[in-house]
C-alpha cells in the first residue's frame, strides 16, 4: 500500500501547506536540542542527540518538542491522518541525522572532518528546505519517504 500512495503521488489531501517558515523554526529548535545532547558526553551525547533527531516527531500527538512550540504535528498518510509513530518517524528524519553521525566518525580530523560534516550539513538541509518548498503539499523528502506530512495542530479534520 504505501508503494502505491508513493507512486501515484498523494493527490488532493484535506490539509493546507504549512508555511516553510514555521517548519524551518520547529526544526530548528530540534537541531539546538540536538545540539545540548551532543554535548552531553562523549559518547551518550552524540547517541542522545542522533535518538532524539530521529524519533522525536513520534512523541505525543506527532509533535517533538519545536513542534509542540510551533503548534504543529506530523501526520501519517497512511493512516487516515493519525499523529506519527516513531518508524514514520525514524523514516522522516533519517536525512537530518546523518551530520551527526557523520561528526562522530570523521568530525575529530582536524580541517577535514568538520568540513565534511558542515557540507553534508548545509547539503541536507538545503535538498530537505527546497523540496518543502516547492511541494505543492509542503512535503520534503522525508515525508516522502516515510509518507508524513506536517500540519498545523488545530487544522486537524
Amino acid at each position: 500500500m504505501e508503494e502505491d500512495i508513493l507512486e501515484e503521488g498523494f493527490g488532493e489531501l484535506p490539509y493546507s501547506k504549512v508555511p516553510p517558515l514555521d517548519r524551518a523554526l520547529a526544526k530548528l529548535m530540534d537541531f539546538i536540542i540536538a545540539g545540548f545532547l551532543f554535548e552531553l558526553t562523549a559518547i551518550t551525547g552524540p547517541v542522545a542527540a542522533v535518538t532524539y533527531i530521529l524519533i522525536s516527531d513520534g512523541f505525543s500527538g506527532g509533535q517533538s518538542v519545536g513542534k509542540r512550540l510551533a503548534g504543529l504535528m506530523t501526520i501519517s498518510l497512511l493512516r487516515d491522518g493519525s499523529a506519527c509513530d516513531f518508524l514514520e518517524s525514524i523514516k522522516r528524519n533519517s536525512l537530518f541525522a546523518v551530520p551527526f553521525v557523520l561528526c562522530v566518525v570523521v568530525g575529530w580530523i582536524p580541517y577535514v572532518g568538520i568540513l565534511l560534516v558542515a557540507v553534508a550539513g548545509v547539503v541536507v538541509v538545503l535538498l530537505e528546505v527546497y523540496t518543502m518548498y516547492e511541494d505543492d503539499h509542503g512535503m520534503r523528502i522525508g515525508d516522502r519517504l516515510a509518507a508524513t506530512m506536517v500540519i498545523k495542530k488545530d487544522h486537524r479534520v
